[in-house]
């Protein structure tokens, strides 16, 4: 499938709707090329935080597919008149790989999450998708010796997908640096996505998603967020003000 790429700061970003990203997402685990690929949600917080770090920034324009994820990427597509089809919410992806999942019989390992987390998620959405088939769950927080079994786990149960909910940069770091040794067809940053799944956190209602506004609600719900929402307004002064906004920090 061909693909426009939006380029905001530096990162690229897949001018793509929510059935595409579907259609894409098949095409990668289908694919001849068997290595891990990767697939990225940039947002705002994202842009900005790879504008300050060099790794992540080169991190997130590897991915072999990254889906429109803020209201501040929309309006970054706008200002550059290529207006992007749709925001994509992380979960909304998450649910759309399932689904197609669920119809190609893959298999799928949710990895990240603290403590019961990952396994409630997988036990919620098998309630939803009743022939998905994961094979395992585990959480994100562990130690070295830890990460080196679950990573043999992994490579054991050779899943088609491998979902890993670790917050950025985090899961896309834990992701680039250890995508030769995983044996999966596809390794995707869900952020928050378990927390919602598994019913620890409540998504923002429908007409909040519609507006565009959920980093309201989650906001309300977690005060703590506020020291990262500050990048917001930042940004937006950054991509109003600045002559070539497709550019960032480390491009020469």
């Amino acid at each position: 499938m061909q693909r426009e790429r939006v380029r905001i700061l530096g990162i690229d970003i897949d001018n793509i709707d929510i059935e595409e990203a579907g259609s894409l997402t098949k095409e990668l685990v289908d694919g001849s090329n068997k290595s891990c690929k990767m697939v990225f949600a940039p947002n705002t917080e994202f842009i900005m935080m790879a504008q300050k770090d060099k790794e992540f920034y080169d991190i997130l324009r590897q991915a072999d597919l990254a889906t429109p994820d803020s209201v501040g990427v929309m309006i970054g597509g706008k200002m550059l008149k290529t207006p992007f089809k749709r925001r994509i919410p992380g979960q909304e992806y998450f649910r759309k790989v399932l689904e197609v999942g669920e119809k190609e019989g893959w298999t799928f390992y949710f990895l990240g999450g603290k403590g019961d987390v990952p396994k409630l998620a997988s036990e919620n959405v098998k309630k939803i998708y009743p022939n998905l088939k994961i094979v395992g769950a585990s959480e994100g927080f562990f130690k070295e010796r830890t990460e080196k079994e679950i990573i043999e786990e992994i490579n054991e149960l050779k899943p088609n997908i491998l979902f890993v909910a670790m917050g950025a940069p985090l899961q896309e770091k834990w992701i680039y640096n250890h995508r030769n040794e995983l044996k999966v067809d596809l390794a995707a940053g869900q952020g928050g996505t378990f927390d919602y799944e598994a019913g620890k956190v409540k998504r923002a209602p429908k007409i909040m998603q519609k507006l565009g506004i959920e980093w309201l609600w989650r906001l309300i719900l977690q005060p703590y967020r506020i020291f990262r929402m500050v990048v917001l307004p930042i940004y937006l002064m950054k991509i109003t003000f600045t002559k070539d906004i497709t550019k960032g920090k480390f491009d020469k």
